[in-house]
């Protein structure tokens, strides 16, 4: 499992920060002085390097687990950026399914597209693989049952 870097706006950082298992960091200087000159810190290489490609600085603003949130004072619409394994993943932020359903449901959502998405990248011939189902397993060996051989029968039944 790899870590989970997500940069977006003060405003949707302060909803993030609404969950319950939000841990508030107050994170690194984003530079330091060495032989009396200001650089750029290393402590904290998503920062430095997200710095470097987009010309900006990001504040760490805390952690859930091995997720660390930036705020991004430039980001101005309701974009969530999120890296993974240097994979960047950009969503739009769905306030609607925050209000209904909380924002821990909705931050797990955005893992599980994360994940999806990556293993997409990663592992093209998997995909295949999943969308290919036989619904006649059901009742030729249900033991052996699939969630894709479930889902072509359920598609099949509904025609």
């Amino acid at each position: 499992m790899g870590q989970y870097n997500i940069v977006t706006n003060p405003r949707i950082i302060s909803e993030i920060k609404k969950s319950k298992y939000f841990k508030i960091n107050l994170g690194y200087a984003s530079t330091s002085e060495k032989k009396g000159e200001r650089i750029l810190s290393d402590k904290d290489q998503f920062a430095g390097s997200y710095n470097f490609q987009y010309k900006t600085f990001i504040y760490c603003q805390g952690n859930i687990g091995n997720i660390t949130f930036y705020a991004d004072h430039y980001i101005t619409d309701d974009k969530i950026a999120s890296y993974y394994n240097l994979e960047e993943f950009i969503f739009e932020y769905d306030n609607k399914f925050v209000k209904d359903k909380g924002i821990d449901s909705y931050l797990g959502h955005l893992l599980m597209e994360i994940d999806r998405m990556y293993s997409e990248i990663k592992h093209p011939e998997n995909i295949e693989q999943v969308k290919s189902g036989n619904p006649d397993m059901i009742f030729k060996n249900p033991g052996a049952v699939s969630y894709s051989d479930i889902r072509d029968f359920l598609k099949n039944k509904k025609i």
